[in-house]
């Protein structure tokens, strides 16, 4: 009975191996930016409006809730501005004041 069980358990590691091996590579792309997380107003600020962890250019980024980022604001090496611009640029304007 063991020798059956064995080859069942190898086989199951060889599986888990292979699932992961395959997965690895798309851990280092980009994840998509979550839009519905960010305002933008008609000065160009974002604000963050939920909790909300990027993965961009290989680096995580968590801006806390209720921060305004400016256009041209780099943080932690990324133009996070620029990225929300080029992802998001369909989100509509935020008509109340953001500051």
């Amino acid at each position: 009975m063991r020798a059956p069980r064995n080859r069942l358990c190898r086989l199951s590691l060889a599986v888990a191996s292979l699932v992961l091996i395959s997965i690895e590579p798309s851990l280092g792309e980009d994840l998509a930016v979550p839009c519905t997380a960010f305002a933008r107003n008609g000065d160009g600020d974002w604000k963050v409006l939920a909790p909300v962890m990027l993965h961009i250019d290989g680096r995580l980024l968590g801006p806390m809730v209720g921060t305004t980022v400016a256009p041209g604001t780099v943080t932690n090496g990324i133009r996070i501005s620029e990225v929300l611009e080029r992802e998001c640029r369909s989100l509509p304007l935020q008509q109340t004041g953001m500051r």
